[in-house]
């Protein structure tokens, strides 16, 4: 199924539209605190008490968007929006512009995370079906209210001005919204979601572009690591266990490394690092020190301490060699560590040319 705004991450996206419906909260609230005072002075009275009704649910509507009440606010916002539209239109007419908050509805509907995919476009349809109805049956209504002409023109620009600043926030927000998701997405697809380091196919496009980008001899040291009887350990005690052991490993490797190497799960129980412009000397030494580390873990399942340690294959790539062909030789070396009794570290070196 394509990625779509529909499946991104929902955690997030609820978090950005409750602060668009914080934001929205309080500029409708001064909004109908400056309308409540200029009905009051136009002697409006009906239109001033329903801004100040407007007024108190907004004060609702930025408690419940701070809360667990999303759903709440979103349809406390919705209807006074409409209920606004329909009275102030009816009261002194149409041409004021109380009607274009109405048009707001089916934009943050699309955005909103409160209601199933699937019913979000017949709502926003629905809601373009509502404003339409209010145009046939409002547009050609005489006022009850006859307005000075002044506070008529002052009420559509101020009506325009808002309508156009909500407008922009809605854009801002959605904005904000796609390219948060977009970045958490990019993230997903080269971290392994257990152990929180680099995956598989993340390191290798990652020391592919490394390797354009350097000029022979450039210094590249590999460490491939496998944990030794973790089969034992998950048939034992369960995945469970097996998974606080590849986490706390993850852990010692990140520590163990600089921000210019990689540390990446290359599969299973198996890890990679990447060591740029690290000789053979320190690789080992590294490697060593990551040896020791795993092996002093104090992992508990239960009561119970679970033992862990680490063969490690170190190599370091040769002139013209490939990233496969290092690989190969670290794999190699692993295998050497295997067979020499596990919890070791052993170094692949290259054969000499004859």
């Amino acid at each position: 199924m394509p990625i779509t705004l529909l499946s991104l991450n929902t955690d997030a996206t609820e978090y950005l539209f409750r602060r668009l419906m914080t934001r929205i909260a309080v500029l409708a609230g001064l909004m109908h605190c400056a309308f409540a005072l200029l009905f009051a002075l136009a002697d409006v009275v009906i239109l001033a008490w329903v801004n100040v009704v407007s007024v108190l649910c907004y004060v609702a509507v930025f408690w419940a968007a701070r809360t667990l009440w999303a759903k709440t606010a979103w349809s406390l916002a919705i209807g006074e929006i409409v209920l606004h539209a329909m009275i102030a239109s009816y009261l002194i007419g149409w041409n004021v512009g109380f009607h274009w908050y109405v048009m707001l509805i089916p934009p943050v509907i699309m955005v909103s995370p409160l209601l199933l995919g699937r019913i979000k476009l017949p709502a926003a349809v629905a809601f373009i079906g509502v404003y339409i109805g209010l145009d046939v049956g409002l547009r050609e209504h005489q006022p009850l209210f006859h307005l000075d002409a002044v506070v008529i023109n002052t009420l559509y620009y101020f009506n325009l001005v808002t309508i156009m600043a909500v407008m922009v926030l809605l854009a801002a927000i959605y904005f904000q919204l796609v390219v948060n998701n977009d970045q958490r997405l990019r993230q997903m697809a080269i971290t392994d979601p257990l152990t929180k380091l680099h995956n598989r196919r993340s390191i290798e496009s990652y020391v592919q572009h490394w390797l354009q980008t350097q000029t022979d001899p450039a210094t590249l040291s590999f460490l491939l690591c496998d944990l030794d009887h973790f089969k034992h350990i998950n048939d034992m005690h369960g995945h469970h266990a097996g998974d606080q052991v590849l986490v706390a490993v993850a852990n010692v490797l990140q520590q163990s490394v600089r921000e210019q190497d990689m540390a990446a799960r290359w599969g299973g129980e198996e890890f990679l690092l990447m060591l740029p412009d690290v000789p053979t000397p320190t690789a080992m030494s590294v490697a060593e020190r990551i040896r020791a580390a795993i092996e002093s873990l104090d992992i508990r399942h239960g009561n119970q301490r679970l033992p862990v340690s680490v063969s490690i294959g170190v190599c370091t790539r040769q002139p013209k060699e490939t990233f496969a062909q290092s690989i190969s030789r670290a794999d190699r070396a692993l295998y050497q560590a295997k067979d020499q009794g596990r919890n070791c570290v052993v170094l692949d070196e290259p054969k000499a040319s004859v």
